[in-house]
């Protein structure tokens, strides 16, 4: 019994003592709970909701859009129930918070809010409170974003031409091991590269090991490394025809040797284009061209508005997508690492990688840009943006693991890196039906640094003409001899450096800027001097130096006639010159030593000899002088002795005059203007004296010497010659170097009531403002050959060889925010039949010479005629910068002209030995609007085969009759004789 009750008794303790430790364990947690589930801590009262503009992968694997809830005057504790009522599917969670949270993410069903807005009904219940609320979630489409990973290629303006070659080829390396590292990656994060311009791989292979090249080819075979077709980043507006042709010819070479084609172009940096690339990227395989502008320009209004770009022709077109602006990544990334570190200054790095590689990355700009367009009504779903450091800056070895763990947290936007066929054939292939045809030109804005080298832009120009005058002259001469095809591609390779949007060093004022000036200035001065080097070895067989016997090439389509300009030595036989029939023909000896003689008749592709014989020159009536006015029988030209302008044009058959009198400026006016001082502000030339040049009778010229602000002087020659249907002009000038800003302009108003402008581009005839695209530049202008200003009756022609840059109506290129002043540039061109030469400025502060100085020659003619004639424009813009060629001979030389064109309006572009050297090329291009038969007649027999081809030259379908060119159209043949 007693050990009974001692039992009970430590039963009874035991339960008391557990009792108490409950009753203890029960006070703390419910102490605890008191602190944890809001007994001394307030309830949320009510929630507020944010849409999100991104979807994330719901538990089931689909997207859905996501909604934060943010929770009022309380934190959320403990156990809640969470439901979404959409698109009439209600789902519940729960959550137990035991720690308390301000604010929570729900995800609503898939797709809801995909194709239009909807309501979103949330409850949040939990033991103490029910709350509730409605929103409305605005439509959010499922974003692709397609990054193209690029190193700007601005061949010297971070540095020496050199070390920017060198830091792109390192680049290349980089770029095929991240891509190897990678290659297992989820799909879209996987890296590639995309070297930008043919400029990089092609300076890659020259210096590649067989190892490296091997590895390279590999690579571009695995869609690691991405190629497009264009060599670099040009201003395409002042490219010549075949120029423009030429801009992808190192392509062709690149896919035979990677056997992958390639049919994309980009363009970095310059704003616009020219029309006419539509034409020559077509001929080269080329449709899709994609722009990523400067990020500080005109953006609108085709960012994001892709459309197929009509060539003149009126059916060739390529795809044009102009992409969100380079420079983005800089701006949030490379800026904070560093402007040296990612562009190499700093030893021992050869790439960029950071700790956290979502850091500075594409949220918010994202979704800011993707709501914007939303917010427009684009149809589109896809975002196309460029990622670089910096201009000629390191790879950004983040890249893919930024993209994995976006994509990783995101199920929409989807980030994808990849390259410009990529991009162009998702683009197309989803949206390609509704894409507009869209004609014009995309008038290029950064043309205007053409003025800050004024002399040797005009050696490019001159060089291109002297490419295609010795390839076509090498046909007529040595078909049998294999072309000097190294020395042409090196000297298309040196113009097309030229034309290369980058002219120098960022600063232009530091120590380093004139050593890239220098580089740069050399691939002017090499086209020239290669150009030369192509006539001279063209004509070494045939030429004899010491000849009194000179041959006349003319290396265009038809027959023509023209002055040809002897040298002192050339001509030293005597001032007497007989034709080949012993006729003797009017020349005259210069007051320079020279001898001038008028060629008549000079066969299409072919030649006439003259020899230069002792004896007087032939007199005849010829140009008449009367004081101050020259004329040869077709119009007169009268010079102000106060101004040096010319006061009158007219001509002498109907009356007609051509100079406006009532402008406030003169005909072939000197104009300086400082900084930026407005068109009326403008300093004319001073201290004017005349001086009759040259007499006649079939030369007759006055020179206008002057003194010039900013010039040591200023000499304006006016010729005229006797049968030519248009007068010369020669402004010559000695630059005084100053860094202070500055332009010279030579305005030309004409007397042409209601002309209408019209101006030879590549590939095609354009009217300023009817054929320009909306955003194009107005407020100046780049030619190729000529212009023209017409009405029905009457009309002028003008050209200037060297400088390519005018303006219509009035001097508008000083005015403030100089190139990125957008908002002051203009939006409509108004019409006018005053043109403006921009001969030269120092405007920019970046990238181009502070100043230049020097002898600078500028040629100018101006043809008065009726109405606008397009075929006879073409032929006076031709003529004069084709001029006829004399080389002394020992005798006639033997020609082949190979092939006659019937039809006025199309003429040869070229004719060429083919590159692979077995057959021959010939290209036409149409000056009418209308489609119109080639009639091809073959001077020794049609070709045993004639096809047609593209610029690559290689045989499509064999031609057996004649073919119909379109308006404004281009035909290429491929031949064997």
């Amino acid at each position: 019994m007693r050990q009974k009750i001692y039992d009970n008794h430590r039963t009874i303790g035991a339960t008391r003592r557990m009792w108490c430790f409950l009753f203890i364990l029960t006070g703390l947690l419910t102490g605890m709970a008191n602190r944890s589930y809001g007994a001394r801590q307030p309830s949320p009262t009510s929630f507020d909701c944010k849409v999100q503009p991104y979807y994330k992968y719901r538990k089931d694997g689909k997207p859905g859009r996501e909604i934060t809830l943010k929770f009022n005057g309380g934190k959320l504790y403990g156990p809640a129930t969470i439901t979404v009522d959409c698109n009439s599917v209600k789902e519940e969670t729960k959550v137990n918070e035991t720690t308390g949270v301000s604010e929570l993410s729900v995800l609503l069903p898939a797709n809801a809010g995909l194709d239009n807005d909807c309501q979103a009904r949330i409850s949040v219940i939990t033991p103490e409170n029910e709350l509730y609320r409605s929103v409305i979630v605005p439509q959010k489409r499922q974003w692709t974003v397609y990054i193209y990973p690029h190193s700007h290629v601005d061949i010297g303006y971070t540095n020496t031409q050199q070390f920017v070659k060198n830091l792109h080829n390192k680049d290349i390396e980089v770029g095929i091991e991240l891509a190897k590292k990678t290659q297992n990656y989820p799909e879209g994060s996987r890296f590639i590269w995309n070297p930008e311009a043919l400029w990089v791989t092609d300076n890659y292979l020259k210096q590649a090991t067989p190892e490296k090249k091997k590895e390279f080819i590999e690579a571009v075979k695995k869609g690691w490394i991405c190629l497009d077709g264009d060599y670099d980043n040009s201003n395409t507006s002042a490219c010549s025809d075949e120029e423009l042709l030429n801009l992808f010819h190192k392509s062709h070479e690149i896919q035979q040797l990677t056997g992958v084609p390639i049919s994309t172009m980009v363009q970095f940096d310059v704003p616009g284009a020219s029309w006419g690339i539509t034409q020559a990227a077509f001929q080269n395989g080329i449709h899709t061209f994609i722009e990523f502008s400067n990020l500080g320009t005109v953006r609108k209004p085709w960012e994001n508005h892709p459309f197929y770009w009509v060539a003149p022709d009126g059916k060739t077109k390529i795809l044009f997508i102009q992409a969100f602006p380079y420079g983005y990544g800089y701006t949030v990334k490379g800026s904070k690492i560093g402007i040296g570190r990612v562009q190499g200054q700093i030893p021992g790095i050869d790439r960029i990688s950071t700790k956290d590689p979502t850091a500075d990355f594409l949220d918010p700009l994202i979704f800011d840009e993707t709501a914007k367009l939303e917010e427009a009504g684009s149809p589109y779903d896809i975002f196309v943006m460029p990622w670089a450091l910096a201009d000629n800056s390191y790879i950004d070895t983040d890249l893919p693991d930024a993209v994995r763990l976006w994509n990783e947290k995101y199920a929409y936007p989807k980030l994808i890196i990849a390259g410009a066929k990529r991009i162009a054939h998702d683009f197309e292939s989803r949206y390609g039906s509704i894409f507009p045809e869209i004609k014009g030109d995309y008038s290029e804005y950064w043309t205007d640094g053409l003025g800050s080298d004024a002399k040797r832009v005009g050696l490019n120009r001159v060089a291109t003409e002297n490419i295609v005058q010795s390839e076509t002259a090498w046909a007529m001469l040595n078909h049998n001899q294999p072309a000097p095809r190294e020395l042409v591609n090196e000297s298309w390779r040196y113009a097309l450096l030229g034309a290369e949007h980058t002219w120098g060093y960022s600063n232009p004022a530091a120590p380093m800027a004139k050593g890239i000036e220098q580089t740069k200035a050399s691939y002017f001065e090499n086209a020239y001097k290669t150009s030369n080097e192509l006539l001279k070895k063209t004509f070494a067989a045939v030429e004899d130096p010491g000849s009194n016997k000179i041959a006349i090439f003319n290396t265009l389509s038809w027959n023509r006639s023209g002055l040809i300009t002897l040298s002192k030595e050339q001509s030293k036989a005597g001032d007497r010159v007989v034709d080949e029939k012993g006729k003797t023909v009017m020349s005259q000896r210069l007051s320079t030593g020279e001898l001038v003689f008028w060629a008549s008749d000079i066969p299409a592709l072919g030649t006439k000899t003259y020899a230069i014989k002792a004896g007087a020159a032939k007199k005849g009536r010829g140009c008449r002088l009367n004081g101050n006015t020259i004329s040869n029988g077709i119009f007169s030209v009268t010079v102000d002795p106060k101004s040096g302008d010319i006061s009158s044009l007219t001509d002498l058959k109907t009356g007609h005059e051509f100079v406006d009198s009532k402008s406030q400026y003169g005909m072939n006016s000197y104009l300086y203007l400082l900084g930026k001082d407005s068109s009326d502000k403008t300093q004319p030339a001073y201290d004017i004296v005349l001086k009759i040049k040259e007499k006649g009778p079939l030369v007759t010229t006055i020179a206008v010497q002057s003194k010039a602000p900013g010039c040591n002087w200023l000499t304006r020659e006016v010729r005229v010659v006797l049968n030519q249907p248009w007068v010369d002009l020669t402004n010559s000038f000695d630059k005084i170097g100053t860094r202070t800003k500055e332009g010279i302009h030579f305005s030309f108003p004409f007397d042409i009531a209601n002309g209408t402008t019209r101006m030879d581009i590549p590939w095609g005839t354009m009217i300023p403002e009817y054929d320009q695209l909306p955003g194009g530049n107005r407020n100046w202008l780049t030619y190729l050959h000529w212009v023209d200003i017409s009405n029905s009756n009457a009309g002028v022609t003008w050209t200037s060889i060297e400088a390519p840059l005018i303006e219509m109506g009035s001097i508008t290129a000083n005015l403030p925010g100089g190139a990125h002043g957008a908002a002051n540039w203009y939006k409509t061109l108004p019409k006018s039949q005053t043109l403006f030469s921009w001969a030269l400025n120092n405007h920019w502060n970046t990238n181009f010479p502070l100043e230049q100085g020097g002898l600078i020659n500028l040629h100018y003619a101006i043809m008065p005629h009726q109405a606008y004639d397009a075929t006879a424009a073409q032929h006076f813009g031709l003529e004069e910068n084709r001029p006829l060629l004399a080389v002394p001979v020992k005798e006639k030389p033997a020609t082949n002209s190979w092939v006659k064109i019937g039809n006025p309006k199309v003429l040869i572009s070229i004719l060429k030995q083919s590159d692979n050297g077995k057959g021959m090329v010939l290209r036409l291009r149409s000056m009418s609007d209308k489609p119109e038969k080639v009639d091809l007649s073959w001077t020794d027999g049609k070709p045993h085969k004639l096809y047609s081809c593209l610029a690559d030259e290689k045989p499509i379908a064999e031609i057996n009759g004649d073919q119909t060119i379109l308006p404004n159209g281009t035909i290429s043949y491929y031949f064997e004789p």
